[in-house]
């Protein structure tokens, strides 16, 4: 119990000393403007667009999931860049648990990217309806909505801590394109039987079963989606097994 307790304190004195590095960096700030220059040019296009108010929607919520992983990797670069500074000397300066550092990081990165991911949505379906007069889905359909985007980038976060301290940023970058085109590319019939084992197409697809189900389509089977879940909870499982384990002996780049 004792120890859970210094790990506990090590770990919450770790988030603080993220926040406290990123308080003059642009990190916070593009959690903001990208969500809102977002919001501002979907509107733009949808207030001449043809769509149907549903389609619309649809579109921006397939669009914001498919940037999803590229963003990731931007800021996650942008994060262990602050490392870079110091040469990884923070990261070794814990005294009880050695993991505390990166889950700290990946702590505050995934919390930043829930309060964007929130505003991104919650945000569109206010001004979206402001716009047309309008109510395609309820504020707490959004929510949900942010939350089930939220819970599919937990994977992403860390796969970009990853591959930024491990490699460089050119890696983390090149990572998140090549999933940008994977989670757009599995929103089609391509991704049948194959995105389950895909973290950067879980927003997208558990997201759109959603959004297909609240329309009334009874295509949507619970019990593929419930599969997709198990094989999802596996995933994380075994990555974050394998990530912790590397972490543990990690000593900078080499």
């Amino acid at each position: 119990m004792e120890n859970l307790k210094r790990n506990v304190e090590e770990l919450y004195r770790n988030v603080r000393g993220e926040m406290w590095k990123m308080r003059h960096t642009l990190l916070k700030w593009l959690h903001l403007m990208i969500p809102l220059l977002g919001i501002l040019v979907f509107l733009s296009y949808y207030s001449f667009s043809g769509w149907s108010d549903q389609g619309k929607v649809y579109g921006y919520m397939e669009v914001l999931s498919i940037v999803l992983p590229l963003i990731v990797s931007v800021v996650s670069a942008m994060s262990v860049e602050l490392e870079e500074k110091g040469h990884f000397q923070a990261l070794f300066t814990v005294t009880v648990y050695k993991r505390s550092p990166l889950i700290a990081k990946w702590m505050v990165l995934w919390s930043m990217g829930f309060a964007a991911i929130l505003l991104a949505v919650l945000g569109f379906g206010v001004c979206f309806g402001i716009q047309t007069g309008r109510t395609v889905l309820s504020v707490g359909e959004y929510l949900v909505l942010a939350v089930v985007l939220w819970l599919g980038s937990m994977n992403l976060y860390l796969l970009h801590l990853f591959l930024n301290l491990a490699f460089s940023k050119t890696i983390s970058l090149c990572m998140g394109t090549a999933q940008l085109a994977v989670s757009a590319l599995f929103l089609t019939g391509l991704g049948e039987g194959r995105w389950q084992f895909f973290p950067c197409a879980w927003g997208g697809r558990w997201s759109g079963y959603l959004l297909q189900y609240w329309k009334g389509n009874e295509s949507v089977s619970g019990e593929y989606v419930a599969n997709s879940l198990v094989v999802g909870a596996v995933v994380t499982i075994l990555f974050w097994c394998g990530a912790l384990l590397w972490f543990h002996y990690y000593e900078g780049r080499q």
